[in-house]
């Protein structure tokens, strides 16, 4: 059996594990450089933010074993029980990569064929999505139908780093702002604890409301509201805006995967489940459980 998976995300990367584990050895096609999707880390030099996904909870027994073998757990003012990848958060995926075949940088338009499906040059008896789900309704129109229900929300993140510590908690949050979210990276384990970097979050009210505008003039707004809520800042020694387009699942689809008539086709990610990495890994491990 020849499989295809789209996406290096936790989705696709347990999915692929899995498949593996058993027998079955797939090629996951990643348009990015680097593993994780939204469990993203920016370098600059020597600033490191973790500027997607912030932490990582469980609420599944399996899900929790792996956590306590691949994170560590963070406490910063007023948490629960919440976890991360150390160094970065795309380690939580890094340990169930290894020995796979993974091809980074290339971005696929899967084609149906009397032969398989096509990839470049390749035929391949499956494809296993886990793109984002405004993505996946373009790509396979056929199952636009049974998407049209998923909701996902954007947000605009704010990586910033001062010359000098401001007086904040290492984090804060809030359903009531046009910020939603403030946290010092370096609160977290195995983070470089002289880096003074900070991430944001806007509301997704806020974020889908000035989805489209230039990546400087978000910066510079984000800026402006941290500023009108926290009073006069520290010099500003780097700062830049990222736009995630598909950031959190508000009406899931309800079950872990959706498939072709033919059942050659799968299409998942967390958005199927929720809004959590769990969600994702859930997703996953479905959609491989299907295929044996």
């Amino acid at each position: 059996m020849s499989v295809a998976i789209i996406g290096a995300g936790m989705a696709g990367v347990t999915c692929a594990r899995k498949l593996a584990d058993n027998g079955i050895t797939p090629v996951i096609f990643e348009k990015s450089r680097g593993l994780g999707g939204r469990l993203a880390t920016r370098r600059v030099d020597s600033l490191r933010f973790d500027h997607g996904a912030q932490f990582v909870t469980a609420r599944r027994d399996e899900f929790r074993q792996y956590l306590d073998q691949h994170a560590v757990p963070w406490w910063p003012d007023g948490a629960g029980e919440w976890f991360v990848g150390t160094p970065a958060m795309n380690a939580l995926i890094k340990p169930m990569s290894e020995g796979l075949n993974i091809r980074l940088g290339e971005q696929v338009t899967p084609q149906r064929t009397n032969a398989g499906w096509k990839i470049g040059d390749e035929y391949f008896d499956h494809v296993i999505s886990t793109v984002p789900v405004t993505q996946a309704r373009m790509l396979f129109p056929e199952l636009t139908t049974a998407l049209t229900e998923v909701l996902v929300t954007p947000c605009w993140t704010l990586m910033i780093a001062f010359a000098a510590p401001p007086d904040w908690p290492d984090m804060w949050r809030s359903r009531e702002t046009d910020i939603a979210w403030i946290a010092k990276n370096a609160s977290k384990p195995e983070r470089d604890a002289g880096q003074d970097c900070w991430v944001a979050h806007a509301s997704a009210h806020w974020s889908e409301t000035h989805l489209e505008v230039d990546k400087d003039i978000a910066k510079e707004h984000l800026i402006d509201l941290i500023r009108s809520m926290r009073g006069e800042l520290p010099e500003v020694t780097y700062a830049a805006a990222h736009r995630w387009r598909y950031a959190l699942t508000t009406t899931p689809l309800g079950q872990p995967y959706i498939h072709s008539s033919d059942q050659t086709l799968l299409v998942g990610g967390d958005w199927c489940l929720g809004a959590r990495v769990e969600d994702a890994w859930e997703s996953g491990r479905a959609m491989a459980s299907a295929l044996f």
